[in-house]
C-alpha cells in the first residue's frame, strides 16, 4: 500500500511566493518525511471544455495509484470545478482507495458574507467534500461550521500551518512598531495610531500612506521577511485594512489558518489577532501576542508595556516557532489521520457540535 499527496505546482515565476504555493509545498515536505509520495499537480488552464484532455491529465497522474492506497488531496486543487469533481471520482473508483482531503480552503465561505448567502444542500464545494473518506480540517471552529453546513465526514483539525523554515533569524527587541504581510492590494485604512505600521504588499494605495504612520515596503519573498524581523508584532487579521478583493476576508478568517500567522511565529514575533478569531484563545492563553480588534488602540497598549512584557512573549513564542518551523502541526494531523483510518483511534477526531 502506498500513502500520496497531491502538491499544486507554481505555473509562473510570480505563483512561487503565493500563500497558496507556500502551503502545498510544506505540507507535501512533511509528508513526505513520512513516507508519502507526490502526485504532482498544476492549474491546468483551459481545460473547462476540453473532455478528452481532461481524462489525459488525470490518467497521467492518478495512474501510479493501486488498489488500496491512501490518496491526500490538497483541498481545493484551484483549477476548473469539472476536473476537480472528475479528478475525486476517479480516486474513489479505484477499488478500496481511501481518499482523504487536507484543506487549504473552502471557497463557499470565502465569496460570502454569511450563512444565508448559500444554498447548503446544493452547493460545489460542501457536497464535494462529502466525497471523501475523513478531512484534515483548520481548526475545530470551522469544523463545526462545516458540520452545520451538512458535512458530516470525519475531522481531524490542523490548529496552525507549518511555515519550514532553518535560515538566519535575527534577535527580537521590544519595539513599539507593527508588520503586516499581505498578498492584496490595500486600497484603504482606517488606522490612525502613531504606531509605525510596515506592510509587506505588492500595492498600497497612496492614500492608505497618507495616514503617516504606514510605510509600504513592497512585495518580498517571505523567507527574506522572516529573516528580517527584529522586533515588534505581527498583524495577522485586521478590518484597519481594506484590501481589494471579491472575497470577504473579514468573515472567513474567522474559520481558516492565516499563512501569515505561521510566518510571523517562524520568524519568533509575536503576532496580534482579532477576538473573531479561532486563534484569539491560543494567543491569549499562550501568551504569544496580543488580541485587538482596532489597531487605533495599540498606541494605549504600548503605552503601559515594558521590555520586560515583550520579552516574555518573546521567550512564550519559541516553542511554537521551533514547532511550526519544523513540520510539528502538519505531521500530527496526518499521524492522527493514519491512526483514524488505519487503527479506528477516534481519540483525534473532532466531536458533532451540540445543538444550542
Amino acid at each position: 500500500m502506498t500513502n500520496w499527496i497531491t502538491r499544486l505546482n507554481a505555473t509562473n515565476y510570480q505563483q512561487q511566493y503565493d500563500a497558496i504555493q507556500i502551503v502545498s509545498e510544506n505540507v507535501a515536505h512533511s509528508a513526505q518525511a513520512l513516507g508519502f509520495q507526490e502526485l504532482n499537480i498544476t492549474g491546468y488552464p483551459n481545460i473547462s471544455d476540453q473532455a478528452m484532455r481532461r481524462h489525459h491529465i488525470r490518467e497521467a497522474v492518478l495512474g501510479v495509484i493501486q488498489p488500496g492506497d491512501l490518496v491526500v488531496v490538497q483541498f481545493p486543487m484551484w483549477t476548473h470545478l469539472n476536473f476537480q469533481a472528475e479528478f475525486f471520482d476517479t480516486i474513489k473508483g479505484i477499488e478500496g482507495v481511501r481518499m482523504v482531503a487536507l484543506l487549504h480552503d473552502i471557497p463557499t465561505w470565502m465569496f460570502t458574507k454569511g450563512e444565508e448567502e448559500y444554498d447548503r444542500a446544493n452547493d460545489f464545494w460542501l457536497n464535494q467534500l462529502k466525497k471523501f473518506d475523513l478531512l484534515i480540517v483548520a481548526n475545530e471552529k470551522g469544523a463545526h461550521k462545516l458540520q452545520e453546513d451538512g458535512v458530516h465526514v470525519p475531522m481531524i483539525p490542523m490548529q496552525f500551518w507549518d511555515y519550514f523554515y532553518q535560515g538566519p533569524r535575527q534577535e527580537k527587541h521590544f519595539k513599539k512598531q507593527l508588520y503586516y504581510v499581505g498578498g492584496r492590494d490595500i486600497i484603504d485604512t482606517t488606522y490612525r495610531a502613531a504606531t509605525p505600521l510596515y506592510i509587506y504588499d505588492r500595492h498600497v494605495e497612496q492614500k492608505v500612506l497618507e495616514s503617516g504612520s504606514v510605510t509600504w515596503l513592497g512585495r518580498q519573498p517571505s523567507d527574506e521577511i522572516v529573516s528580517r524581523l527584529d522586533g515588534g508584532f505581527g498583524v495577522v487579521v485586521t478590518e484597519n485594512l481594506i484590501e481589494k478583493s471579491n472575497m470577504n476576508f473579514v468573515y472567513y478568517n474567522q474559520f481558516n489558518n492565516p499563512t501569515k500567522l505561521s510566518m510571523y511565529l517562524a520568524a519568533g514575533l509575536p503576532v496580534i489577532v482579532s477576538s473573531k478569531t479561532y486563534h484569539a484563545s491560543l494567543v491569549k492563553e499562550h501568551g504569544i501576542g496580543l488580541v485587538v480588534d482596532d489597531l487605533n488602540e495599540i498606541d494605549q497598549i504600548f503605552s503601559s508595556m515594558t521590555a520586560a512584557d515583550y520579552q516574555k512573549l518573546v521567550d512564550n513564542v519559541k516553542p511554537w516557532q521551533e514547532a511550526i518551523s519544523n513540520g510539528f502541526f502538519i505531521q500530527r494531523a496526518l499521524f492522527a489521520m493514519l491512526r483514524a483510518l488505519e487503527l479506528g483511534f477516534s481519540d483525534d477526531l473532532i466531536k458533532e457540535k451540540e445543538v444550542e
